[in-house]
């Protein structure tokens, strides 16, 4: 009888283990199913958070750049500025106030070629695009250039101890009565500076000149190889003096718009709004 309750309870428990065996698959499939569905939607849950920070990302980005070119398109009113920098020479800072005769001049000269051009739309000329640079962009670049160019020749001058003789403070006189008879009413109106400065800034410039005139014979150069967009000049100053333009300030103006202004809609440029 022993042996047959051995085998008996043997029989038993091999059948509970088989059983046991089987509920553990069973619990085991179910337990990974359930661990790969709540995989699934922690997965779910961070694609959905990704996707949602990249989305909140897109959007400050683009309301950056909206802003930004709103910016750029915004001209910035120069009177409000007359002390900053534009440019650093040789260690000197040139500012907005000391630049005024420049930025008058050149925009009077282009302002006149634009009356001949489209007297209906001056505006129209300001945006034609040249030679790889709008009008407008044309203008500041000389503005700057000169405005560079007649700071170092002027320093020169009076390291050289170059004065200005009667005949040529004469010639002076008339170039500042012509200057200022030939601007336009909302020039004077707009005004970056006083007049005693702008004047002081062209007597500056007689002396640039006049020191260019005397380097072109000592170096053998033409004189206008010496002008602020020469060949013999832009050599001298890249390779003797140190000029670093307030590119964060200065891309922000807009010549055409200082000191005078154009109300007239311009359509050369897909532009739909008043400029």
């Amino acid at each position: 009888m022993e042996p047959e309750n051995i085998n008996h309870f043997s029989q038993k428990t091999d059948n509970e283990i088989q059983a046991s065996i089987e509920d553990f698959k069973k619990t085991s499939i179910k337990q990974q199913k359930k661990e790969a569905k709540n995989k699934a939607e922690r997965h779910g849950v961070i694609r959905a958070i990704l996707r949602f920070i990249i989305l909140l990302a897109l959007l400050l980005a683009l309301t950056y750049m909206a802003f930004v070119s709103a910016e750029r398109r915004t001209p910035i009113n120069l009177r409000n500025h007359k002390n900053e920098t534009v440019v650093r020479i040789d260690g000197d800072n040139l500012t907005v106030k000391e630049m005024a005769f420049y930025i008058m001049y050149e925009e009077c000269l282009v302002e006149n070629e634009a009356e001949i051009y489209n007297s209906k739309s001056t505006k129209d000329f300001w945006n034609i695009h040249t030679n790889g640079y709008f009008m407008s962009a044309q203008a500041k670049k000389a503005a700057l250039g000169m405005a560079v160019h007649d700071r170092i020749f002027y320093e020169l001058a009076l390291k050289n101890n170059i004065v200005l003789t009667e005949a040529e403070e004469e010639e002076l006189r008339n170039s500042q009565n012509d200057f200022w008879d030939d601007l336009y009413p909302s020039q004077k109106e707009n005004m970056l500076a006083d007049s005693e400065d702008i004047d002081r800034t062209m007597y500056e410039i007689a002396l640039a000149q006049k020191y260019q005139l005397s380097l072109a014979k000592k170096k053998g150069f033409t004189y206008h190889s010496l002008d602020w967009n020469g060949y013999d000049y832009e050599q001298l100053e890249k390779n003797e003096h140190e000029v670093k333009v307030n590119k964060s300030f200065w891309h922000s103006v807009v010549f055409g718009e200082i000191t005078i202004h154009h109300d007239t809609v311009n359509y050369i440029n897909g532009q739909d709004d008043n400029n």
